[in-house]
């Protein structure tokens, strides 16, 4: 008998219903639809899903801000679509002006609750409180270690300052440079240290038959002094003095001891005797205009003598050069270009000057004053708690802030220091010279914020 089309394909409909059963539930047999259940449990999630957003929604509706975590006291909310700080107080919602404000108002780390704007709609908000132009950044407390402070002269004029934890720049270790602040001041820099030059003409005595190196008044400053080295002084100078081998001496001139294997000695005459000289002392008194009384009608040089002739003549007690002096004049230090002889301070408080390139930048956004330097760089980051002082010596006080944002802010108590999140005994001491680089901000006092 001859099948139909229909009957083929309902043939064809029966065989592959068998197969799919037999793979699915591996029973041919079975007469239920295979994919039944996972139908249904497809449905019925998609309806139980959608029940549960519109409850959601409802009862989002019906009581908007459903979130009062936020109220408890000594909390600070955030809020999560723009970031504000609120503090509740009152019944207000008082906007927190920056995070070392709220560290001030609720003391290190305080509890945190971030909420959506629609928990707190509804609620009054307050007035501001906090300090204007706060951080809104706090550093580490051991961001300032290893760092190093270098200061330059700013192209143009002024100083720039750079805090960073990699020194650079070419020491002038044993070599010297002569410095000028103007005033008719002039420096000798030699070893970290100033020594000021009593005198402009000086300046030769070291190599500078030119102009000396300019630099900005606060330049100077940065660097420890030591002693001056001024013009000697010798009473009686072209008076006559005793016979030294044989022949007349005049107070104030000089004579040098010459022996085979040895430096040359070097004295000056004085009233009470031969004055010992360093060959930097005898530089500067032969250099010194005044010297050319010893000496009428000839130039000025040193008379040769010999061990004997300094038994002739006493010994004098006075000594006319600062012992700190260099004993000898020392070679003078080039920059080269584009570089700048620069002053750097590293961590241990060991103050010398490198031949570097000035740090680029800009100044922070601030009325700065005098002593601010006109470019300042600190890397992202950078800062902490330091005191006016220097390394070694008991600090004052006085305790700042520094951030990042190249400011220094005062925290006058140890409360405020705490609050910050700050040991106060172990701020970083840092000499006052180079603190005022740095523009000062607003005070970050405890009865500032807890009071507004």
């Amino acid at each position: 008998m001859a099948q139909s089309r229909r009957d083929q394909v309902q043939a064809q409909s029966y065989v592959l219903g068998r197969l799919t059963s037999a793979l699915v539930t591996g029973d041919p047999e079975r007469s239920e639809n295979p994919h039944r259940r996972t139908v249904t449990g497809v449905v019925v999630g998609v309806l139980i899903t959608a029940l549960v957003v519109a409850g959601s929604g409802l009862y989002g509706y019906l009581r908007p801000g459903g979130s009062t975590a936020w109220r408890k006291p000594g909390t600070l909310v955030l809020e999560k679509e723009t970031g504000s700080r609120y503090v509740f107080t009152d019944g207000q919602l008082r906007p927190v002006l920056n995070y070392a404000s709220a560290r001030l108002l609720f003391g290190a780390d305080p509890p945190r609750v971030s909420v959506s704007s629609r928990s707190l709609t509804g609620v009054t908000r307050g007035l501001p409180v906090g300090v204007v132009a706060a951080p809104d950044a706090l550093p580490r407390a051991d961001a300032l270690t290893g760092v190093t402070w270098t200061a330059c002269p700013a192209v143009g004029s002024g100083l720039t300052l750079a805090l960073a934890t990699e020194a650079s720049g070419e020491p002038l270790a044993e070599r010297a440079v002569v410095v000028s602040p103007g005033r008719g001041q002039n420096f000798l820099i030699w070893r970290g240290h100033r020594y000021q030059l009593g005198a402009a003409w000086m300046a030769r005595v070291f190599g500078y038959d030119g102009p000396v190196v300019p630099v900005d008044s606060r330049w100077p400053e940065l660097l420890p002094p030591a002693a001056d080295i001024n013009p000697v002084e010798v009473p009686g100078r072209g008076e006559p003095g005793p016979r030294v081998q044989g022949e007349q001496t005049l107070i104030g001139q000089l004579f040098v001891v010459r022996l085979d294997g040895a430096d040359d000695r070097y004295y000056v005459l004085l009233r009470d005797g031969f004055s010992p000289l360093t060959a930097t002392g005898y530089a500067i008194v032969a250099a010194d205009p005044q010297t050319a009384k010893a000496y009428p009608g000839g130039a000025v040089a040193p008379i040769p003598v010999g061990p004997p002739a300094l038994a002739e003549v006493p010994v004098s007690e006075r000594r006319l050069v600062p012992q700190q002096a260099p004993p000898v004049p020392p070679a003078i230090g080039v920059a080269g270009d584009e570089r700048a002889w620069c002053v750097r301070r590293d961590a241990a408080g060991i103050t010398e000057v490198v031949a570097d390139a000035p740090a680029a930048g800009q100044s922070p956004d601030t009325d700065q004053s005098q002593d601010a330097a006109a470019v300042i760089r600190l890397a992202p980051g950078s800062g902490g708690l330091v005191a006016p002082g220097r390394t070694g010596q008991t600090a004052g006080t006085a305790r700042y802030l520094i951030t990042d944002a190249g400011l220094r802010y005062p925290v006058p108590t140890t409360d405020a220091a705490e609050a910050l999140g700050y040991a106060p005994d172990t701020a970083t001491p840092v000499p006052p010279e180079w603190l005022r680089l740095l523009p000062e901000g607003p005070a970050l006092d405890l009865s500032a914020v807890r009071g507004s």
